[in-house]
């Protein structure tokens, strides 16, 4: 008997060896204090009011919120959703899905190899490298977004109100194009550049409710190659560089 009782912690021990505990997301709230972060096993959940928040790498989940401060993130292997209102945000490199949302920083994402959603007023956003699906929404900013040859077929949507936008095709892209611009009479040139053989329609000249100038509809359709992407673009009065690499 005793030689059973006194086994058990021996064995307890053993069991706790052979099947270590894993270590949980790191959660830190600051209010004006940097959060600095070398590696994240985990991933985590970190918020600052105006502090900068700096992280290596990123295996997990990653939720960054805050205020006015900056945030650079090296590699995020794992989802990123990203809060923000006026701090700039930095991403090297994420291998899964990006949600963001900014009131007035800018949004730069070097390479995205899931799915993108973007949502800011201000901010300028640009995507070096996109490989899989991409929603845009902008107010204010200029978009510049970058697409690399895609595994699959993907849908790309970017819409604004009067930041300028730049799309870059990669050698040999295929998609379908679905454009609707405005221009207004004082613009002396098409918000539309493009090279691709769109179709191009010119709407007539209309003073909208509220307008202080005539306005016309500009519509680009058309496929490219095998079409298997789907592009979309919407914007009040805003311009749309087409450009394939």
């Amino acid at each position: 008997m005793n030689r059973f009782t006194l086994s058990l912690p021996v064995l307890a021990l053993g069991t706790a060896l052979a099947f270590p505990v894993c270590a949980a997301p790191l959660s830190q709230s600051l209010i004006s204090d940097d959060i600095s972060q070398s590696s994240l096993p985990e991933g985590g959940k970190l918020s600052t009011v105006s502090g900068d928040i700096s992280i290596g790498t990123s295996d997990g989940a990653l939720s960054v919120r805050t205020v006015s401060g900056d945030v650079h993130v090296g590699q995020s292997k794992g989802p990123i959703d990203v809060h923000m209102l006026s701090g700039t945000l930095d991403v090297e490199h994420a291998s899964g899905a990006v949600e963001i949302r900014s009131a007035s920083g800018d949004i730069t994402l070097g390479h995205a190899d899931g799915a993108v959603s973007i949502r800011t007023m201000s901010g300028d956003t640009t995507i070096g490298h996109a490989t899989r699906d991409a929603m845009i929404r902008s107010v204010s900013g200029d978009t510049s977004l970058t697409l690399d040859a895609a595994p699959q077929m993907r849908t790309v949507d970017i819409g604004t109100v009067s930041g300028d936008m730049t799309l870059h095709l990669p050698h040999g892209f295929g998609g379908t194009f679905d454009i609707i611009l405005k221009q207004r009479r004082s613009d002396t040139t098409l918000p539309l550049q493009q090279s691709l053989g769109l179709t191009v329609q010119l709407g007539d000249w209309k003073k909208e409710s509220g307008a202080s100038e005539e306005i016309r509809t500009i519509t680009a359709t058309g496929k490219v190659g095998d079409g298997r992407d789907h592009i979309i673009v919407r914007s009040v009065v805003g311009t749309l560089k087409l450009v394939q690499d």
